[in-house]
């Protein structure tokens, strides 16, 4: 988790830097984040490839950037989107799962109402803001309705826990919040 921060920072200390070498520095930023991911044998397999793919696209989406019409506020909100979906996929319990889908939600209404100039973009924008606030009520309320069943937070405690109805009410909130 260390090496992902690490790189994510100096990503945006080089952001600075002229468009080839920025791209060059990214590119081995990219290359030492996914060696730092195989060099973890505690993580699974699937978490490692994930976690890869997501880096590397993210990566691959900031490279593509037009750094002469794009600002810098726009490449920070993509990395902060990119670090939301590392720390999503690395997370063990309710809590952290939640922070993670906040932050890059929060960074999403942002990016989609990024456009000064139009008017459908704020609308985009609040629209947005509305729908997650309403999704972020849903995912809170069957995070308690899960806690108070079971009493615990951690995923592989809540799915050993007997199933009570306030467990399964507390899924389906959580699914229909992710939906």
């Amino acid at each position: 988790m260390e090496l992902t921060l690490g790189l994510i920072i100096l990503i945006v200390l080089t952001y600075g830097l002229k468009a080839p070498t920025l791209r060059l520095a990214m590119l081995l930023a990219g290359a030492v984040g996914v060696a730092g991911l195989l060099a973890e044998p505690h993580l699974l397999c699937w978490t490692q490839a994930i976690k890869m793919l997501v880096m590397l696209s993210g990566l691959a989406i900031l490279c593509m950037l037009d750094h002469r019409t794009s600002h810098r506020s726009s490449s920070l909100l993509i990395l902060l989107v990119i670090l939301g979906n590392l720390l999503l996929i690395g997370s063990t319990n309710l809590i952290s799962i939640y922070l993670a889908l906040e932050m890059q939600t929060l960074c999403m209404f942002i990016l989609v109402a990024y456009n000064k100039n139009s008017l459908l973009s704020a609308e985009a924008g609040l629209k947005y803001f509305v729908l997650g606030a309403l999704s972020s009520g849903l995912f809170l309320f069957g995070c308690a309705l899960i806690y108070g069943s079971t009493g615990e937070l951690e995923l592989q405690f809540i799915r050993m826990s007997i199933i009570s109805y306030g467990t399964l009410a507390g899924k389906c909130l959580i699914t229909i919040s992710l939906l």
